[in-house]
């Protein structure tokens, strides 16, 4: 493989593994492992439920077999989802992490909103998202099935202003809810960062440079 196709193949690498290097962890909250059936509360500053930081007042991690009034509160993906109104019904309440990103990378981050209905009574659930701090954004799941979760994916679109970006979602249903399920949190790169593209640029314009000179060399 000539120098110049060499380079950019370990540039393209490069670039894809950089653009990748926004993750969220236990974004469906599988970790700690809740037995069948039950459910976990954690307190505020609680880190047990894995990368994430407990914030307000308390959150729950519940089995997606957990049953109560007659609603089956099955998780979105795996086996385990996370209810935001925790035992005390907070606003105050959430959970938060820090993810690494690149600056000037545009992302999308994904989740599930989870509202429950027993068929007679409807509770309609409220995620509210923070990013970097900033204020909080409501995201609102009106849909319904009766005697289960229904669940509701939500798409967010960020740019990256620091190698660090802090994503907290809060209980936004407090003031009429019991139940505000989240689960399935993801970030996805978007789009090409701006720098790194102008390196292909100049490397592409090396490899032509070379094999110019190549051309013009004398055999020997």
């Amino acid at each position: 493989m000539p120098t110049s196709a060499r380079l950019l193949s370990l540039l393209a690498g490069s670039l894809l593994a950089t653009a990748s290097s926004a993750q969220v962890l236990n974004g469906s909250f599988e970790d700690p492992t809740v037995a069948t059936g039950g459910a976990s509360v954690f307190g505020a500053g609680s880190l047990a439920i894995t990368n994430w930081t407990v914030v307000g007042v308390d959150v729950a991690v519940l089995s997606g077999s957990f049953t109560q009034s007659g609603i089956t509160f099955q998780a979105q993906s795996g086996s385990q989802w996370l209810d935001l109104s925790g035992v005390n019904n907070s606003a105050a309440s959430g959970v938060v992490q820090n993810i690494g990103t690149v600056i000037g990378q545009a992302y999308e981050v994904s989740f599930y909103v989870g509202s429950a209905s027993d068929g007679g009574f409807f509770f309609p659930a409220t995620v509210d998202l923070s990013i970097d701090g900033g204020g909080r954004v409501s995201y609102f799941n009106p849909n319904t099935t009766p005697n289960a979760l229904n669940w509701l994916q939500f798409t967010v679109p960020f740019v990256a202003t620091s190698t660090t970006t802090t994503l907290t979602f809060f209980n936004g249903s407090a003031a009429n809810n019991f139940s505000t399920g989240l689960d399935s949190v993801t970030v996805t790169p978007v789009t090409a960062v701006p720098e790194p593209a102008t390196m292909l640029a100049g490397v592409l314009a090396l490899g032509a440079v070379a094999r110019r000179r190549l051309r013009r060399a004398p055999s020997a």
